[in-house]
């Protein structure tokens, strides 16, 4: 139970940036360090969606 609101709180988070990512993006253009933003949230996203899928062997 805890794992799974721990990870929870790490999607909202994860969320959150991306939405400030976007909000950045549209006021700003696109730039470098949008896609670099964008590629790391990616990055964490794929974590904490495949620790919520596969938990650990027991």
């Amino acid at each position: 139970m805890t794992r799974a609101v721990v990870l929870c709180v790490a999607l909202l988070f994860i969320a959150g940036f991306a939405f400030l990512t976007v909000s950045a993006a549209l006021n700003q253009g696109l730039t470098i360090a949008s896609f670099l933003s964008a590629f790391i949230l990616v990055l964490l996203g794929v974590g904490v969606i495949g620790a919520l899928f596969n938990p650990p062997r027991q």
